[in-house]
């Protein structure tokens, strides 16, 4: 998609459709009542008889007949404006893409003082330049189709974007330039996420980020079986020994022309499981068919490292993904089972089914031993995280404030929800164990979420690091939500991820 500054009057700008966002109970802005007067205040007389709410992200099409130059408008409510953040404006532009793509190839959004001013208070985090970036994301990010595998599957898109109302000049062109980059992103994620098990083994996914290496001019590394064995992964090839799909790890490296010689190495590192079918702590079918997005992470991982390539900051970054099947074969491991992790420590595996975290463990060891002074986790990893946040949430377990911060701040610029929940001296005895150094999980249902992340910062070396659990925020399906949020996967912490770098430098 391109993405300009609208170089014409709103009512002669030549475009399929007009986008006009407006607040819940508040008059349309300046720019957004021109186009209505145009329409003898179409949008004013359905508010007024009722025929349109105003409630977040109701749309309202009308056929201009003729009165613009655009053949359509489309009234955008953002709801209440207290409620508005960078989440939802980007959810409200997503319904509008989806609405209109079939039938819109270019769209004009119109940013009146009213927004502008909204989303450029600073409990948004977001500057002018932002608030472009994130219309163009939104409106991007509205091109993502689920139905990627049909035969008749729709194909049409917003290709065209003119934003009117913000100015122009190359700081606006750059902002909504990399709103397009970072949406593309966000949704090359999604189409991973979604993408069959049969069509993205370990095997497919190290290939796929090897064309993105070579794309992006990052260095990429892929460790095998045999050396993950020499490397003493004992965590990770645990989890693969139920399948016949070969184990993988990518390793990409990203080195700045110009560092900033502060010694900073930031790893991301996203959990890759491929197919999870708990192992022999078997799923039940109905929790078990989505699984093909248990590698949501590591998806949000390479997509990040990427942008992150094009974006140059100037620290180094690192990206890991550990890659496998979690399958019930023969010689998979069984529950009692003990292993060694890289780092030595030996782990009680109680539950097949948390294997997410013993691919991270040996991920997570691995990053410290390639040079990493911060680490940050992405991974789909309890279903508890859903119980205490629900789903439009991503929850964030830290050991150190200023990295939570900068994981913080880069969330808020990239429109993505994230909440810190806490680790207590307390909840570290419920992974004590009488046979190995640590058991992977609790075997109770309390504090689940905490409890994974208590177990991983045992593999983190005491380096700075954040642990981000997208099990509920990486896929929306909840009938509760559905109008208010987009169905399907979000791809979510692509961007917070590749926000990050510019944060810690």
């Amino acid at each position: 998609m391109q993405a300009k500054a609208a170089d014409a009057e709103l009512t002669k700008l030549r475009v399929d459709v007009v986008v006009v966002p407006y607040f819940q109970g508040e008059p349309l802005g300046p720019l957004g009542a021109a186009v209505d007067r145009a329409l003898d205040g179409h949008l004013a007389r359905m508010l007024d008889t009722k025929e349109a709410s105003g409630r977040f992200p109701e749309r309202v099409l009308v056929a201009t007949m003729g009165r613009l130059a655009s053949p359509r408008v489309l009234y955008l409510s953002l709801g209440p404006r207290a409620l508005l953040d960078g989440y939802r404006l980007r959810n409200a532009l997503q319904f509008a893409t989806r609405q209109v793509r079939s039938f819109c190839r270019s769209a004009a959004v119109v940013v009146d003082p009213a927004l502008r001013d909204v989303m450029s208070a600073p409990a948004t985090g977001q500057a002018p330049q932002s608030l472009a970036r994130a219309i163009a994301e939104g409106i991007a990010l509205g091109n993502y189709r689920m139905g990627e595998l049909k035969a008749a599957e729709e194909t049409g898109q917003v290709e065209e974007l003119h934003l009117a109302g913000l100015g122009s000049g190359s700081d606006l062109a750059a902002a909504l330039a990399a709103g397009v980059r970072l949406a593309e992103a966000t949704n090359a994620t999604r189409v991973l996420q979604w993408r069959p098990s049969n069509r993205l083994t370990p095997t497919d996914f190290a290939a796929e980020t090897e064309r993105l290496a070579k794309a992006h001019g990052l260095s990429l590394k892929v460790l095998e079986r045999a050396e993950m064995t020499k490397l003493g992964m004992g965590a990770l090839l645990a989890v693969a020994k139920g399948s016949h799909e070969p184990p993988k790890m990518v390793f990409l490296r990203y080195k700045p022309k110009a560092s900033d010689r502060s010694g900073r190495v930031l790893a991301l590192v996203g959990k890759g499981i491929t197919f999870d079918t708990g192992g022999i702590s078997l799923k039940p079918n109905p929790g078990m068919v989505t699984m093909k997005s248990d590698m949501s992470g590591a998806a949000a991982v390479i997509q990040a490292m990427a942008v992150i390539a094009r974006t140059e900051p100037r620290i180094e970054v690192l990206g890991l993904a550990p890659l496998t099947e979690n399958m019930p074969g023969g010689g998979a491991t069984k529950p009692g089972d003990v292993v060694a992790a890289m780092n030595g420590k030996t782990i009680e595996i109680n539950n097949t089914d948390a294997e997410g975290r013993l691919v991270l463990a040996d991920a997570l060891c691995y990053a410290v031993s390639q040079g990493a002074t911060h680490l940050v986790d992405v991974a789909t990893l309890t279903g508890a995280i859903s119980i205490a946040l629900g789903h439009p949430v991503t929850g964030a377990m830290s050991n150190n404030r200023e990295l939570l911060e900068a994981v913080r701040t880069a969330s808020l610029e990239a429109g993505e929800r994230i909440w810190e929940l806490p680790m207590y001296p307390e909840h570290e005895v419920a992974l004590t164990c009488d046979i190995a150094d640590v058991r992977n999980t609790a075997g109770i249902p309390a504090a689940g979420s905490i409890n994974a992340a208590v177990f991983l910062r045992e593999f983190v070396s005491d380096r700075p690091w954040v642990h981000l659990d997208i099990a509920a925020s990486s896929y929306h399906g909840e009938p509760l939500l559905a109008g208010l949020v987009p169905k399907g996967p979000t791809g979510v912490m692509t961007r917070t991820l590749a926000h990050l770098p510019f944060h810690l430098g």
